[in-house]
């Protein structure tokens, strides 16, 4: 039962007054309540796997004292910003932006002596969470030749700080949360021009917005504003530029054909992944694909403004079924402990937030069996508006009544509720193991540290 039959039901029970958008309404409020009701429902548990990256290393940079810029590293073809620098005075910084070719800046002056040619290491130890993580269960490393499962630390402050004074070049043992977003939102939205170009757009209104992204960790940022155009016949196309940065790649968006022009922001338009810029310079594009074709596969556009052969796996840019752009994922990261120190594959078992429900054919999380909690609850909701409270109260009540079968049906245990672990770590935690805090058994790094000590 998708959105579409949900609604229809929904007004057949009360009389259909036209108004479908209200219908939608009761629905997603009835459907998102539910969901609510618990972190870990198992219809919510996803899989995500990741690669971590080895730390890049060279032997050419320029430092100089009490300056943010370092010069003369290896070319730069990937996103390095937000990652971890270790140069020669043995303090590790944060690089905050680099330019297109060799130099990086730093988010606090460098504090050694100023010198040339100099070793340096970078390291990457923040990967962005998959969007819309609420919880994760579990997350297991391997290597070659090796599994290893990956403890959460903590998250109170005593912890996470604790993870980054010692730290030591190893496979990652721990890991933490970290909310905050290195990547900003663009200044201005995308410009849009008809282009009578051989191209496959039908005649309608189109929308486009794009985001900056981390091409070596592929986190997303904050949308742009967004722009509208009509293209009045068939078979035209749409000339884009955007405001290219040095140090991220840019990922487009567009909205399908509509006959009519949809205020900004509108709930009922969805924007769908089209193309991305990895060339941190490159700021044009034309756009000539037809509706059907965007959504389902990352198009890389390569340095003469045209689409790479092959569509590549889409990633972070678009990670919702059909390439359906929703908000950022980049304010939560997993933080490493210790930074990688190869190349590793994470696998992560999490609880996904639900997304409202806009098309006609989504369908909600929920179990089949459980569609008709749904309908009973938004049924309740209309009657609630209505002014009839006593049968609002009594239809809530039969809804409420299947959600509680649902949640025992959810339990392991009917008398325990599962937890995923949000306490301190070590030995204050008490006890380990699915369904508690997990407690980690204090382990000291070894003497030599390396330059995280």
């Amino acid at each position: 039962m998708d959105y579409g039959t949900l609604k229809k039901r929904l007004g057949r029970r009360r009389g259909f007054d036209g108004n479908e958008a209200r219908l939608g309404d009761f629905i997603n409020d009835a459907y998102m309540t539910i969901c609510g009701r618990r972190q870990n429902w198992s219809w919510l548990r996803k899989t995500f796997q990741f690669n971590l990256f080895a730390p890049e290393t060279g032997a050419a940079a320029s430092v100089e004292n009490n300056e943010f810029a370092v010069i003369g590293l290896a070319a730069i073809t990937k996103t390095r910003t937000g990652a971890r620098f270790a140069g020669p005075d043995g303090v590790v910084y944060r690089i905050a932006s680099h330019t297109p070719g060799t130099t990086a800046y730093l988010e606090a002056r460098y504090t050694g002596a100023t010198a040339a040619s100099q070793n340096w290491s970078i390291y990457y130890d923040e990967y962005p969470l998959p969007e819309g993580t609420m919880g994760i269960e579990s997350i297991v490393c391997t290597g070659n030749g090796f599994t290893f499962h990956v403890t959460e630390r903590g998250l109170l402050p005593q912890d996470m700080k604790a993870l980054t004074i010692k730290d030591h070049e190893s496979y990652p043992q721990y890991y933490s949360i970290e909310r905050h977003n290195h990547i900003p939102a663009p200044d201005i939205a995308p410009t849009a021009v008809v282009s009578t170009s051989a191209g496959l757009l039908a005649a309608g209104y189109y929308k486009y917005k794009y985001r900056y992204y981390n091409t070596k960790t592929m986190e997303v940022g904050p949308f742009s504003d967004e722009v509208e155009i009509q293209v009045t016949a068939a078979n035209n196309a749409v000339d884009l530029t955007w405001t290219a940065r040095g140090d991220y790649g840019v990922a487009l968006y567009r909205t399908r054909a509509s006959s009519a022009s949809v205020g900004r922001g509108a709930s009922n338009q969805e924007f769908f992944h089209l193309a991305n810029s990895a060339t941190f310079s490159f700021s044009s594009d034309t756009d000539a694909l037809a509706d059907a074709s965007i959504g389902w596969a990352a198009r890389d556009i390569d340095t003469a403004g045209g689409y790479e052969a092959d569509g590549v796996s889409i990633g972070n840019l678009a990670l919702k079924h059909q390439g359906r752009a929703f908000i950022s994922s980049g304010s939560h990261h997993i933080r490493l402990w210790p930074p990688p120190d190869a190349n590793y594959i994470l696998d992560m078992t999490y609880f996904a937030a639900p997304q409202e429900m806009r098309l006609e054919n989504d369908a909600p999380l929920i179990p089949r069996q459980f569609y008709p909690a749904v309908l009973d609850l938004a049924e309740s909701y209309a009657l609630g508006e209505e002014e009839s409270h006593s049968a609002a109260s009594h239809k809530r009540a039969i809804a409420m009544e299947m959600v509680d079968r649902m949640e025992r049906d959810e339990e392991k245990d009917p008398g325990t509720r599962i937890q995923i672990g949000r306490g301190a770590g070590g030995q204050a935690a008490g006890n380990d193991g699915f369904g508690k805090t997990p407690g980690l058994t204090v382990i000291l790094p070894p003497t030599d540290v390396g330059p995280w000590g």
